[in-house]
């Protein structure tokens, strides 16, 4: 990614949340921009989102704990990803990291449904994302033997993934959670994330795209993993849990 570059960027997150201390580092030629915003009206946009899964959904004891979207602010904190503003025509510079673990069975609009369209990336520069820091030996072992998956290792660039594969040992498509972004129930961005077989998670997903049309857009993440209706129910449906809005201006 971006080979041309000479300048690499350590970026530091440390989450705490509940109690919970969550923490990443990776280094790769992303860009000179802060971590969540850009100050230049017309350079490069950059949102890092974080996925933690240890969240009591509405507090209640009934429901077990389900995974949550967050915003990471200007200063760090974790704010809501219920609605996020982005800009038009702006090169958007996506980082998503994800603390949640395990491959999923099912993947689509419903909580029975196994469309691959949602393990492919979808309306990125170049058709890829880019996965770094797998913290399980799972994820290197998995991916990096997988060419005929479209999965091309670029050493010392991270992994240039256009699609990820379906495991057939562990029965699921190694996908956690998709950001998929909708326009008039179109697909304009699907970028799936895959933090391994590690209970702890722990995997950066980096994308580029560009939303050109102003308005609002519907993101949702297409892995079942709320509880109820199939697993559509609880933080599947709730905006800033694993929906919600984004506003092109």
């Amino acid at each position: 990614m971006l080979s041309e570059k000479t300048f690499y960027a350590i970026i530091t997150v440390v989450i705490i949340l509940g109690g919970i201390g969550l923490g990443v580092a990776y280094e790769k030629s992303l860009s000179t921009a802060p971590v969540t915003s850009t100050t230049s009206s017309t350079g490069p946009y950059s949102l890092t989102l974080v996925i933690s899964p240890n969240n009591w959904f509405n507090n209640a004891t009934i429901h077990h704990r389900q995974p949550a979207y967050f915003v990471v602010g200007p200063n760090g904190q974790l704010e809501s990803s219920a609605k996020i503003m982005l800009p038009a025509h702006r090169l958007i510079q996506l980082t998503i990291i994800d603390y949640d673990s395990g491959v999923t069975p099912n993947i689509g609009p419903n909580g029975t449904s196994n469309n691959s369209t949602y393990a492919h990336v979808i309306g990125t520069v170049g058709g890829v994302e880019y996965l770094y820091n797998g913290t399980s030996q799972f994820i290197n072992a998995t991916l990096s033997g997988n060419a005929s998956d479209n999965i091309t290792i670029i050493k010392g660039e991270g992994w240039a993934i256009s699609q990820l594969p379906w495991n057939n040992t562990l029965g699921g498509w190694e996908v956690t959670h998709t950001f998929t972004i909708l326009y008039n129930g179109q697909i304009v961005v699907n970028i799936p994330t895959f933090a391994g077989n590690n209970p702890s998670g722990g995997a950066v997903t980096f994308a580029q795209f560009y939303l050109n049309n102003t308005g609002n857009y519907v993101w949702q993440c297409y892995v079942p993993c709320g509880d109820e209706l199939n697993g559509w129910g609880g933080a599947m449906a709730t905006a800033g849990w694993m929906t919600g809005v984004v506003v092109v201006y």
